[in-house]
């Protein structure tokens, strides 16, 4: 198993000056494209270039006249790199202990899922050979690149697929480690130990989506096969677990038709079905594919909850089918028994249907010759709960060739003397040091609020609130991931000058539910400061009324969020001891 981590960068665009901002607002202007493969340097097309031609789609590409340039839509060259993301990249590259190229050529990546506009995807190569220590053993982490970021899907229908372009162009490194055997486990940790090490050059975007894992696993006899696109570290180690288990699974099936001396049919027209007493089929096209061997194949589990009917009808879907009919499931879906058999007559005891698209039933064809053979290498998604689908063949060396519009960059001396940012247990001694004890401290630096707190004028009020504060609110159901770190410094900065600490949490609510600024969320709660001489004023009425621990009581109750709560029992003490002395 290896792992490529993709995380982006916190500068502007890579190959333009655009900001690297997500926008959820309408957008200025659409574009309509297809693109069409081409062939590498060495004259060959790449296998998953032309699997995604095959399914011929259509792209649209929705922009903004503020934050997307011509570069975004391939009308205008790209410009130099980015010196500041390249530098980054170095930087990075030094954290990791990696051999330094002399000189950064840029490449072209042929790409033509419609996640770029020019039909390929930008990277240069910035480190190889590096290290990274978990759990008392050195990691190879084989390269580091500087690339591009794709544009990202926002709708589908048919065979258009929408694409913003707000995301395509973001600068991201890609860190490719070597493979481990046999430890999922070690997998997570590898995975987490490089995130905090990014986290904490402070050079980097967080949220979701700004940092993505692969992850590369191949089992004995089997195949490499990448899942793509896995954001949290709980999903890597299941998907790892059950990649090995779908490879497994498949190659017991590979020698159970092997031994069958199971073979696949053409696809055909199935006749006499016209008129069927199931939806699915009356007055459709039905294509078929015979496979004798393969009884109770079908429904053979690969995954848990996944057959090798479900792989079949990954392959259909991806060429615009709405999945394949196999004999394991029959009668069913409104098909009848004498259906069945009229279908049996033409194909055979074991078969697969599918329904009007001849290029979909070729294609589940060309993975049910695959399955003799075994593991076929593909590209996978990983699904919610860790199991994976098919998304397209895995690609080979034959995208890669030069951009020619990009000149090579030499590697700045200066990077390499520039002192480096620290690693994750530097910050951590640094906020032990402000009182917060390590545990905690741990805490704060994987939840990615560190420089909050330690630039915090009270760093253990920061410490609970994103510890503890945030955690309650968000169970009781305040929208907190609407709260930017920006946000809750304001929040912060606000102690002793809107409200009192104890007010913390009211402000906050209303600051996610309502998007207001800190100040503002203070006037809609009603809370004023006082400064001590007027919480004392404010007891001294109240002690007309009450006393001993009624007058504590209500005057906690008249001044929560208004002044600090030792301040308030303080000015009460006072005031009982005056009273206690006349």
């Amino acid at each position: 198993m290896g792992l490529e981590i993709h995380q982006q960068l916190d500068t502007r665009k890579l190959f333009c000056e655009c900001p690297s901002v997500i926008r959820e607002d309408e957008p200025d202007f659409r574009v309509y494209r297809e693109l069409r493969v081409a062939e590498g340097e060495m004259g060959e097309i790449d296998r998953a270039a032309l699997f995604e031609e095959k399914r011929r789609r259509r792209f649209i590409y929705e922009g903004y006249r503020d934050t997307t340039c011509l570069v975004e839509l391939d009308e205008e060259p790209p410009h130099e790199i980015n010196k500041e993301a390249l530098r980054y990249a170095v930087h990075i590259a030094r954290l990791l202990h990696m051999e330094l190229v002399d000189e950064v050529h840029v490449m072209r990546k042929i790409v033509v899922d419609g996640s770029n506009t020019t039909g390929f995807q930008r990277t240069a190569l910035v480190g190889v050979n590096g290290w990274v220590e978990v759990e008392g053993r050195r990691i190879g982490v084989k390269t580091l690149c500087l690339e591009e970021d794709s544009a990202r899907i926002v709708g589908k229908s048919g065979d258009r697929v929408v694409y913003r372009l707000d995301r395509l162009g973001i600068p991201l490194v890609e860190i490719a480690t070597e493979p481990v055997e046999n430890d999922p486990k070690l997998i997570r940790t590898l995975a987490e130990r490089i995130g905090m090490i990014l986290r904490a050059t402070g050079y980097v975007k967080r949220g979701l989506g700004t940092i993505r894992q692969d992850l590369n696993v191949s089992v004995e006899g089997g195949a490499r096969v990448e899942i793509k696109g896995v954001q949290e570290l709980d999903i890597l180690e299941k998907a790892a677990e059950y990649e090995i288990l779908r490879q497994k699974n498949l190659l017991e099936i590979r020698d159970e038709l092997r031994r069958r001396k199971a073979s696949v049919g053409e696809v055909i027209e199935v006749k006499g079905l016209e008129g069927s007493e199931s939806r699915i089929l009356r007055g459709k096209k039905v294509y078929g594919i015979g496979a004798p061997g393969f009884q109770g194949i079908f429904g053979r589990e690969v995954n848990p909850g996944r057959r090798f009917g479900t792989e079949l009808a990954d392959y259909a879907r991806a060429m615009g089918a709405g999945g394949v009919i196999h004999s394991d499931e029959l009668p069913g879906y409104g098909i009848t028994e004498r259906e069945v058999e009229k279908i049996k007559k033409q194909l055979g005891e074991a078969f697969v249907l599918v329904v009007e698209n001849k290029r979909a039933a070729e294609y589940v064809r060309e993975r049910m010759l695959m399955a003799i053979n075994g593991v076929p290498e593909e590209t996978r998604g990983v699904n919610p709960d860790g199991t994976s689908r098919f998304l397209r063949p895995l690609p080979g060396g034959a995208r890669m060739y030069p951009e020619t519009d990009v000149p090579p960059v030499k590697i700045s001396p200066s990077w390499l003397s520039e002192p480096l940012p620290p690693y994750p247990e530097d910050i951590v001694r640094e906020i032990v040091k402000l009182g917060i004890d390590g545990e905690r401290a741990w805490r704060i630096f994987k939840k990615g609020y560190h420089r909050l707190v330690m630039g915090a004028k009270n760093p253990r009020l920061a410490a609970s609130l994103v510890l503890n504060t945030l955690v309650s609110l968000k169970r009781e159901g305040v929208p907190v991931e609407s709260l930017s770190e920006e946000k809750i410094k304001e929040a912060l900065e606000g102690v002793g000058r809107y409200y009192a600490k104890e007010a913390l949490e009211d402000v906050l609510t209303v600051m996610a539910e309502q998007g207001v600024s800190a100040e503002k969320a203070a006037k809609v709660l009603g809370l004023e400061y006082l400064e001590e001489g007027e919480v004392e004023r404010v007891v001294r009425e109240l002690a007309q009324r009450y006393e001993g621990k009624a007058l504590m009581a209500e005057a906690m109750k008249n001044l929560r969020g208004k002044a600090d709560g030792r301040v308030i029992a303080e000015a009460v003490r006072k005031i009982l001891r005056e009273k206690r002395s006349q």
